[in-house]
């Protein structure tokens, strides 16, 4: 009994080293595993300028940079040329240029980044296919806004919001979670380009299947 008893304390001590080194060996490649994520995903430096340099305007490249140092944008950044000024409207070319909205709210200043990227990316990624996906959403949602502020002004340009808003969604949901990205914009719904927003919201499923289709994607 003494022996057998040996015996099963050696088994047990040479699971527990087993279990030991094995954990050990887990834990390791998981820190080997974020390490490499780390650097292999980093957002690219971005070149912002200001128009004036004005206070606000240097506010806002503050915020930007601490932004893209708080978030992995590697995936949302197309162009790294930004402008920001004062009075201006968001617009994407030809150089992205960001307002003084939101210095307040790094959600809702992070969002009209990954939007304006949105447009960027179908300038430049989507171009070929640009008139197919045009089509592909007039057929599939013949009734869109166009007039302000539900839609852009435009018909062509505000189809194409419809894609770069979902776009936008996509790209907040991956930043800040599922949560915090609808409530951006679930607000852009009564703030501006009302319908396309209402339209993601209600329909997501089709918008997504358009996009699918066409493969638009970050």
């Amino acid at each position: 009994m003494e022996t057998a008893g040996k015996l099963a304390a050696l088994r047990g001590g040479r699971e527990l080293r087993r279990t030991r080194k094995f954990t050990l060996a887990a834990s390791a490649l998981a820190v080997l595993s974020l390490s490499s994520a780390s650097f292999s995903a980093q957002t690219p430096k971005l070149k912002i300028k200001t128009k004036h340099g004005a206070a606000g305007e240097e506010q806002r490249k503050d915020q930007m940079e601490r932004l893209a140092e708080q978030y992995d944008l590697n995936k949302y950044t197309i162009t790294r040329d930004i402008i920001i000024e004062r009075g201006a409207i968001n617009h994407s070319s030809p150089v992205l240029t960001l307002n003084l909205r939101f210095l307040d709210n790094d959600d809702l200043a992070l969002s009209a980044y990954v939007h304006e990227q949105g447009h960027w990316l179908l300038m430049e990624r989507n171009r070929a296919r640009n008139p197919q996906l045009f089509e592909d959403l007039r057929i599939t949602f013949p009734n869109v806004e166009v007039e302000r502020p539900a839609g852009d002004g435009e018909l062509r340009s505000s189809y194409f919001h419809v894609a770069v808003c979902m776009l936008e969604w996509q790209a907040m949901e991956d930043l800040v979670g599922a949560e915090r990205a609808r409530k951006v914009i679930e607000w852009k719904q009564s703030d501006h380009y009302t319908g396309i927003y209402s339209l993601i919201l209600n329909q997501r499923a089709q918008v997504e299947g358009v996009l699918k289709r066409e493969g638009v994607k970050w």
